[in-house]
C-alpha cells in the first residue's frame, strides 16, 4: 500500500511570499507606525534591520517583514514598562 499525504495543513505559499517581499521604507514605516525619515536614518545608522540598494550617498532602502518583527521582538522583549 502506498502512504497518502500528510493531511496537516502547510502554511499557504502567500504567506512566505508575503514574509520574504521586500518594502519601501514607506511600507516599512507604516507597518512600525514610524515617519519614514526616521525609518531611514535608522537605516543608514544600523540601528534597523535594512538593505541598501545602489551606491553612492543615495541607497534605496528596502526591508523584510520577518527581520523587522524579529527586530522589534528584540527591542521589547525582557523589558518592564514603567
Amino acid at each position: 500500500m502506498s502512504k497518502l499525504h500528510s493531511t496537516q495543513p502547510s502554511q499557504p505559499q502567500q504567506d512566505i511570499t508575503r514574509a520574504s517581499r521586500p518594502m519601501d521604507p514607506r511600507e516599512a514605516a507604516a507597518y512600525l507606525h514610524l515617519d519614514v525619515k526616521t525609518i531611514t536614518r535608522w537605516a543608514r545608522q544600523g540601528y534597523i534591520p535594512a538593505h541598501p540598494l545602489g551606491e553612492g550617498k543615495r541607497k534605496f532602502w528596502r526591508f523584510f517583514e520577518h527581520e523587522l518583527v524579529a527586530w522589534l521582538n528584540d527591542q521589547t522583549n525582557g523589558k518592564k514598562a514603567a
